[in-house]
């Protein structure tokens, strides 16, 4: 159950990144939330490489609340999801 909740923030955030990424008006608390929330779940977790992941990638959404947008970064991330969210997918078939 607690791995569903993980995936939906997931793509949550993935949203949020997306549309701060590509759009010049960003959601500003959502992005806010998912700082909260991939720290919150970096801490946790902490000492995983997933973990380490999820808290550089809370730090790249402030760089972009700062307005600095990095394709290629943004790009990893986006891969970086999607491999986690096909792995949840697979994992519970």
């Amino acid at each position: 159950m607690l791995i569903w909740i993980f995936m939906v923030l997931d793509i949550l955030t993935l949203v949020t990144i997306s549309l701060a990424q590509f759009s010049s008006i960003f959601p500003i608390q959502l992005m806010l939330f998912s700082i909260f929330y991939l720290l919150l779940k970096g801490i946790m977790f902490f000492g995983e490489p997933m973990s380490i992941i999820d808290i550089l990638v809370a730090f790249y959404i402030f760089l972009m609340i700062l307005g600095i947008n990095i394709t290629l970064i943004y790009l990893v991330i986006l891969f970086w999801f999607l491999y986690k969210l096909i792995f949840v997918l697979v994992g519970e078939v």
